[in-house]
């Protein structure tokens, strides 16, 4: 048998799903599963998880993109596609791929395509993404089980991040924070910078050493910080493939960051992590798992999907370094 399963359009999404994926797995022992990860990341979902083949389509933008890509589908000869992205575009290529079973929530009147569907109703609670995409399983009359879940990274990665470091100036052998400070969403997730500067200066002081780290989307954000900071501190934003970037989290001691993918990844790789989360509701898409602790203040707006905070960002201004300090020191002390 084998099995097709289109994950998420994001990463922190898609990470979020490896549970469903490990249940899946448990259902169908015998089977092979492949997965079809977000175009941008199917080299490192194929280092990242060994166990299942990743599947390589072009990125399709019309009609004819998208009967290309299911023709290359339907040689596959595949018996079960399971959709947990959750547009109409996955359903129709798995449609067109002629793949006899194709599951997945009744989302965006694409249920007529789905051959085992299950529909989600505007009073049914809103569940956090690795519980949401779990619930599909169990709705369709499958185990979906729910047990703390560890990828181990190549040990490639791991050399490659400490070369890094070295050429950074920093000790490998040194406890590093690793610390996402920017977003791509926008400023409304960024924790101001006042705070980053004086949190970074505490871990400073203690004897450890902080990496930066994320994509071009922090690099403005890390640069305005490392024009005030002097010491052991290294600004890998932008410069390094999400691979090495992995690496550079699996040597850290903790993991500091907002509502992303890294945040997501540092969890699934059994890095502390301290997630500070404002706009966004972190039962909804916060760590899956520990060893994780969160902070948010109340806000009455929140949560909300402003890119730019139109109010006073209580949110996350209101968390101070002190206690952001106080949450890693309890994780770097172990």
């Amino acid at each position: 048998m084998k099995i097709l399963v289109h994950l998420p359009r994001t990463l922190g999404a898609s990470l979020l799903a490896f549970p469903c994926l490990k249940s899946l797995e448990q259902n169908f022992p015998a089977a092979e599963i492949f997965i079809l990860p977000p175009d941008n990341y199917a080299d490192f979902f194929e280092n990242l998880s060994p166990g299942y083949q990743v599947v390589r389509l072009p990125e399709f933008k019309d009609i004819a993109g998208l009967k290309r890509a299911s023709a290359r589908l339907r040689k596959m000869d595949f018996d079960l596609g399971l959709l947990l992205d959750e547009s109409f575009a996955s359903a129709l290529l798995f449609y067109l791929a002629r793949i006899p079973q194709r599951w997945g929530y009744d989302r965006e009147g694409r249920g007529f395509m789905l051959t085992k569907r299950s529909r989600l109703r505007a009073t049914d609670p809103q569940l956090h993404l690795k519980q949401h995409y779990l619930q599909l399983l169990a709705r369709l009359g499958l185990q979906a089980a729910d047990r703390p879940l560890r990828v181990d990274l190549p040990e490639r990665f791991r050399d490659l991040a400490a070369g890094r470091l070295k050429q950074s100036g920093l000790d490998p052998e040194l406890p590093t924070v690793a610390l996402k400070p920017g977003s791509r969403f926008g400023q409304a997730r960024i924790w101001p910078l006042s705070r980053q500067r004086e949190l970074i200066g505490r871990i400073l002081e203690s004897k450890r050493q902080v990496a930066l780290i994320g994509s071009e989307a922090s690099q403005e954000t890390s640069q305005a910080l490392m024009a005030e900071l002097d010491g052991r501190v290294a600004d890998f934003c932008g410069r390094l493939s999400l691979e090495e970037t992995a690496g550079i989290i699996a040597g850290s001691k903790v993991f500091l960051g907002n509502d992303c993918g890294l945040t997501h990844l540092a969890n699934l790789l059994g890095i502390p992590v301290v997630g500070l989360y404002g706009p966004t509701d972190p039962h909804i898409s916060g760590p899956a798992q520990p060893p994780s602790v969160v902070l948010q203040k109340p806000a009455p707006c929140a949560p909300c999907s402003y890119k730019t905070c139109p109010y006073d960002h209580r949110c996350l201004d209101n968390i101070s370094a002190g206690e952001v300090y106080e949450v890693l020191s309890s994780f770097l002390a172990g």
